[in-house]
């Protein structure tokens, strides 16, 4: 079988017996290029099948994963649905083929895929959460997870960015970060970009850093591709329909009825564009009504939420509708996108009842990118050149509706005549070029085929239209800087926005809400409802809205302090994009149907108790539901990392760093005081614990036999532990505790709350009072220093203090005393078995340790500061500077992408670990008596 006949029988059994284009053919057998001009409509989500092919049938040197980036969430939903179709459909007829399909998009994020970097996947996100993760700063997220993000995202993959002219400064930042991964600061395993469009120009790719690194230019192998894929798509018999697809457009007017009349009674002539006349929402939504046929789809896109909402409101009150726009939770988001993937689904099957009314979406530019549906009637509002040819893809889709129809209608300016930068979400320049192809563009389209009528404009014009505009972007220093993930001096973070969205008044935050009695949210142990699901109960809202929602009706918002371990107040001017902000439930603001509103009216009906986020002191890893011994648990551990490294084919001292990292990565669990501070160890007494099962507690008054028999009833194979007495309030309770294998869920915990005589219930955090890691870093490098023959690299300390994302690049005090994250100077030795490991707090120190020897310094240790100076690297080529810390001949200088990469590969070690122990105790196996 030749390599043609393979890659396309593998894509007739991934999409059940469709052949693949000529094009899509020539990207597998050639590869996939740095930029890929494809039209519309001609299957540029199967690109995927493309890279899997070569992977893992042709065994090309394929990155092991695919990113593929949107624009807009713009249902990223249905590309994973697809995606997932195909590789379960190639999974059954190949089980060698096995793709995993991720999603990572605000309100829908799937993390899933951050445990497997040895194994295929696909994930696909917006840029927002992407490019905001690639920068290490994600977005919705703990900061404490953000460089395990930023590490996978920026090795072993392929960055598939789709719909590039909807991007802004994001695709400026998908330049530069392709630039660094490949020149500046080269990824440990590579991760090449590739850009679909036909509908942008290429100037992104010239900014001066490609200039410098001869990267702006086609290559020779680029422009080769280019010359075959013009003639694959001319020359494919499969196309003709594209080539013949017709998609009219014309200006929209106003109804006959409702156009104005001039003073004599007469209406007035027809306007040649949609500027004269008043396209309000009830004028529009006369229109889409009046046009809109039965057992069609009818699209009307909007450029805002507020005119979109606006028109959907105007709409006859039926169950024909759907609003779809960007901002709505993940639940509610996800029924109005599946009942548009629906209904298209079905009418293209032909499986609409006889009398079906059709469907009319209004949606938002959401609707723009990646979205499989074909309308027969189309209304979109004047936008940029590259926005309008992606809204009239979504007009006679296949070519198979001729008579489809499309109109423009033109938001008249604010302000009347007077010069505007910006009409809504645009710049005014953009939408004045763009009516003026318009003008040309919808006289030639009634007549010709829309690729013909496409071809027939200025080129010049259309070229000047689609070039990308020059945006913020982020330079080597920049990423340098962005590596450290400690809050700056003003208690904050810096702001990647302008490099992901630039500054756009409708970039995100994520607002969720909560319930509690009183004005502020609870503190300590009242704080019981469940954790933060961003992802699941979270809104995204552009950061605008809810500053004036703020303001304008005095509503308090809260963001979580990480290391005070409780909700702050956020005043409206503090908001900026990618917080996670918590209303209270009667803040309102949201309605189920139109998203969010920012109407104090809209309450939702049930919502949550107010839960905690992560924090400094959580030690949430320490509680996985049984208990292990430390021994075991790091034997367990290096196992997983010796696996993972030789899956990865890393090797020499990067293996072993990685290696002897995981291996002693839990070495300061050995410290008296974390051992003390564990909640019991009856499952194995007698020996230094790395894990505990989670411990639920209930505070009674009165008959606590009750609470017992109820607890009972909910988890009869817990364990229980010695009741305490406390004070609580005014009143003296006393504590019931239990292990348990599984946390309780929240119907469970609301159930225990309702017996009688309880006043709390809730799970117990586990807070030892020290980063335990840290210890383990302090240690390891009193060994490293003592040892002639070094037993691992110096980057082995590192990545061990490293592999919570709270200890990285400084080490201080979390108590303002003599303490380096609450490990105190005393006792200064780890016991583990029959071995010794003092602590060295020298490398803590910021600066180097030494003294004066006359006129001459001697340097007696290294400050921590310097040994990660080394282990990264100066931010530009020339610097030829380092501390001193790290030895020429050990991995050293490798830059920020490989140095988080290694981070992840140590947690990932870390976290199968603790998923597979070779050896533990379950509370339910104490209660059996095994």
């Amino acid at each position: 079988m030749t390599r043609k006949d393979s890659f396309q029988a593998f894509f007739r059994t991934a999409t059940r017996g469709f052949s693949p284009h000529d094009w899509q053919t020539l990207v597998a057998l050639d590869g996939l290029p740095d930029v890929l001009s494809v039209p519309t409509g001609l299957g540029k989500t199967e690109t995927a099948l493309a890279w899997a092919w070569r992977l893992l049938v042709d065994k090309q040197p394929e990155p092991l994963h695919l990113v593929v980036c949107l624009p807009m969430r713009s249902l990223v939903t249905q590309t994973v649905q697809r995606l997932q179709t195909y590789f379960d459909a190639l999974k059954a007829k190949k089980p060698e083929v096995g793709v995993a399909v991720h999603q990572l998009m605000g309100g829908a994020i799937d993390d899933e895929w951050v445990g497997q970097p040895d194994k295929p996947w696909v994930l696909v996100g917006t840029q927002d959460q992407l490019l905001s993760r690639a920068l290490n700063r994600g977005y919705s997220m703990s900061r404490f997870e953000w460089p395990i993000h930023f590490g996978l995202l920026n090795n072993d993959c392929r960055w598939l960015i789709d719909e590039v002219q909807l991007m802004g400064p994001g695709l400026w930042t998908t330049s530069q970060l392709d630039w660094m991964r490949r020149k500046r600061f080269e990824s440990l395993k590579p991760c090449p970009t590739t850009w679909m469009s036909a509908t942008v120009g290429q100037s992104f790719l010239g900014t001066t850093d490609r200039v410098r690194d001869a990267l702006a230019e086609p290559s020779n192998e680029q422009i080769a591709f280019e010359g075959k894929l013009k003639t694959a798509l001319n020359g494919d018999a499969g196309l003709k329909w594209w080539r013949a697809a017709k998609r009219p457009l014309a200006w929209w007017h106003p109804e006959a009825a409702a156009q104005p009349t001039t003073s004599g009674g007469k209406k007035r002539g027809a306007a040649k564009s949609a500027a004269a006349t008043a396209a309000t929402p009830n004028a529009i939504a006369a229109s889409v009504k009046a046009k809109h046929v039965a057992g069609t789809l009818s699209l009307v896109i909007c450029n805002t939420v507020d005119m979109a909402r606006a028109v959907f409101g105007a709409l006859p009150s039926a169950n024909h509708k759907v609003l779809l726009t960007s901002r709505f939770r993940r639940e509610d988001r996800a029924r109005h996108e599946q009942r548009l993937i629906d209904f298209d689904a079905q009418r293209k099957a032909g499986g609409l009842p006889e009398h079906d009314p059709g469907l009319i979406c209004v949606s938002t530019q959401v609707i723009e990118a990646g979205v499989d549906i074909s309308a027969h009637r189309l209304f979109t509002e004047l936008a940029p050149w590259p926005s309008m040819l992606q809204r009239l893809g979504r007009l006679n889709r296949k070519g198979d509706d001729q008579e489809a129809q499309a109109w423009v209608w033109e938001t008249p300016k604010e302000g009347g005549n007077k010069k505007v930068e910006r009409i809504g979400p645009y710049e005014a320049a953009d939408i004045e070029r763009a009516k003026k192809l318009v003008e040309a563009f919808a006289s030639l389209s009634q007549n010709k085929a829309f690729s013909e009528a496409i071809a027939g404009l200025n080129a010049c014009k259309q070229k000047d239209a689609l070039q990308p505009k020059p945006s913020p972007l982020p330079r080597a220093l920049d990423v340098h800087g962005l590596f450290s993930t400690e809050r700056d001096v003003h208690g904050g973070f810096t702001d990647v926005s302008a490099f992901v969205r630039g500054t756009d008044p409708d970039l995100d935050v994520t607002v969720f809400w909560r319930y509690w009695t009183g004005d502020s949210p609870p503190r300590g142990k009242e704080l019981d409802g469940p954790l933060l699901e961003p992802a699941k109960e979270g809104c995204p809202v552009s950061f605008v809205r809810v500053q004036k929602m703020i303001e304008s009706s005095k509503a308090k918002a809260w963001l979580w302090d990480d290391e005070a371990d409780r909700w702050e107040r956020v005043n409206h001017w503090d908001i900026r994009p990618g917080m996670l902000v918590m209303f209270k439930h009667d803040v309102g603001g949201y309605d189920a149907t139109q998203g969010w509103t920012g109407d104090r009216a809209n309450v939702l009906a049930e919502v949550p108790r107010a839960g905690r986020g992560a924090t400094l002191r959580d030690d949430a890893w320490t509680e996985v539901g049984y208990w292990s011994k430390l021994d075991v648990h790091l034997k367990d551990a290096r196992d997983a990392a010796e696996k993972l490294s030789t899956a990865l084919s890393l090797t020499g001292d990067t293996k072993t760093a990685v290696v002897e990292a995981s291996g002693l990565h839990d070495l300061g669990k050995a410290h008296p005081q974390w051992q003390a501070a564990l909640p019991d160890r009856s499952g194995i007494p007698n020996a230094p614990l790395a894990k505990s099962p989670r411990v639920v507690a209930a505070d009674v008054v009165g008959d606590a036999s009750v609470v017992r028999a109820a607890f009972a009833s909910l988890r009869p194979q817990a364990h229980a532990l010695p009741d305490e007495t406390r004070r609580r309030g005014r009143e003296d309770v006393v504590r019931l505790r239990w292990a348990i294998d599984d946390r309780l869920n929240e119907a469970e915990l609301k159930s225990l709350r309702a017996v009688t005589g309880v006043r709390w219930a809730g799970h117990l955090q586990f807070h030892p009072g020290l980063r335990h890691e840290v210890a383990s870093a302090l240690a390891m490098w009193r060994r490293y220093q003592d040892s002639e023959t070094k037993p691992y690299p110096a980057l082995a300390v590192y990545l061990a203090a490293a592999h919570h994302g709270k200890a990285r690049t400084v080490m201080r005090s979390t108590t303002g005393e003599d303490d380096v994250f609450g490990v105190r100077v005393e006792p200064n030795v780890l016991t583990v078995g029959d071995d010794q490991w003092p602590l060295d707090f020298s490398i803590a120190k910021d600066g180097a340790e030494g003294r004066w020897e006359g006129s001459e310094f001697v340097q007696t240790g290294h400050g921590w500061t310097g040994l990660v100076a080394d282990l990264l690297g100066p931010w530009r080529p020339e610097e030829t500077s380092d501390a001193g810390v790290v030895p020429a001949d050990e991995p050293r200088q490798l830059g920020p992408f490989a140095l988080a990469y290694l981070e992840a590969l140590v947690r990932i070690a870390d976290w199968r670990a603790s998923a597979q122990p070779s050896a533990s105790t379950k509370p339910s196996e104490v209660r059996d008596g095994r």
